[in-house]
């Protein structure tokens, strides 16, 4: 027995590479209890966290889990596997090797970590605003993730180099005075870039809404990355800048949900005061037939230069422009028959002229 002792003893303190048997079998125990940890809580925690998030209504829950298995759990077998070779007696060049080949690989599963909460943020964002969910609007998403995960393996690649000893001050210095000189001589293109970030996710209007935006109006056929288009309701073609529209007051009149119209009337100076007294009941008598109207006043407003100025305002219960050019039609008919039948006369434009004093 002893000379076995002996002899396992010896053959313990066997080297490889500069260090003992004894020491690579412990490192090799502690790597292997460390990856066995990391198993169950891979297998245990995290398929249980699955069960359950899944059951939840947030994708963000479900997001973690996902990241968890998929990149966390890599990086910790890396990790571990790292920390327990780096313990022992190895040469400058493969220390520094295993050091770059586990930065290299820890940074691409962060990169690849940031690039999946990025995507899923966008999305998130996009699926709460509104239902124009089209296939152009598809595509331009799309666009916008991939520029976001450009900046992201940028950034990523800039830490990289970092951590792998490289100087990267004057480079990071060149970039920035690059961007600054090509932020100066493309300012309006990125102007109008950013304006279309803002109308994608802030969504003021979709294509086929009719907006009016100062003098222009029309309904929007494209919104491009950096100008949107209209049609008239003459037939020509509107471009309009992206940043023109984010800095403007836009009417969306597609997203009304009801119209109010206020009209008058200019009667002559001589209608007496009872046909005045009565002429809101008459007024309003007209509207009876409009199950979708609701009135709401008519007033002797004022004496104007023409004659005794009337005001009628009423509610539509529908945007249509059309069925409120309808409506009117048939009130000025009515009107007009009444005011026939009753005697009632309007304002003619005439003016009276009074010689002076002799």
């Amino acid at each position: 027995m002893h000379e076995i002792a002996d002899s396992t003893s010896r053959l313990l303190e066997y080297r490889i590479l500069g260090n003992s048997l004894r020491e690579i079998l412990v490192t090799a125990v502690g790597v292997l209890i460390g990856l066995a940890l990391v198993r169950v809580f891979q297998v245990f925690i995290i398929r249980r966290l699955r069960r359950i998030f899944a059951a939840t209504v947030t994708t963000w829950d479900d997001l973690l889990a996902r990241l968890l298995e998929r990149d966390v759990v890599p990086a910790l077998y890396a990790l571990i596997i790292y920390l327990g070779v780096r313990d022992l007696d190895l040469k400058t060049s493969l220390r520094d090797g295993l050091r770059s080949l586990i930065t290299v690989i820890l940074t691409l599963l962060l990169i690849r970590l940031l690039m999946e909460v990025v995507n899923h943020s966008i999305r998130s964002y996009w699926s709460r605003q509104g239902s124009d969910h089209t296939v152009v609007r598809e595509k331009n998403l799309n666009g916008i993730i991939t520029m976001a995960k450009i900046v992201v393996w940028i950034l990523g690649f800039i830490l990289l180099l970092d951590n792998l000893g490289i100087k990267v001050s004057a480079f990071v210095a060149g970039l920035g005075i690059t961007g600054i000189a090509v932020a100066l001589a493309a300012q309006a293109i990125l102007g109008d870039l950013f304006s279309y970030f803002v109308i994608f996710f802030d969504q003021p209007f979709e294509v086929g809404h009719v907006i009016k935006v100062d003098q222009y109006q029309g309904e929007v056929e494209r919104i491009g990355l950096k100008t949107t288009r209209l049609r008239s309701p003459d037939g020509e073609q509107i471009v309009v800048s992206n940043k023109f529209l984010t800095d403007s007051r836009v009417q969306n009149y597609k997203r009304m949900l009801r119209r109010r119209v206020v009209f008058s009337l200019q009667l002559d100076y001589a209608t007496p005061p009872e046909t005045l007294r009565s002429l809101p009941a008459l007024i309003q008598a007209q509207f009876a037939g409009f199950p979708d109207v609701t009135f709401e006043r008519s007033h002797f407003r004022e004496f104007a230069e023409l004659g005794l100025r009337v005001e009628t305002a009423y509610v539509i219960e529908n945007p249509d422009f059309g069925r409120s050019l309808d409506i009117q039609h048939q009130v000025n008919l009515g009107l007009q028959e009444e005011f026939a039948k009753a005697g009632i006369r309007f304002a003619l434009p005439a003016r009276v002229v009074f010689p002076p004093p002799s």
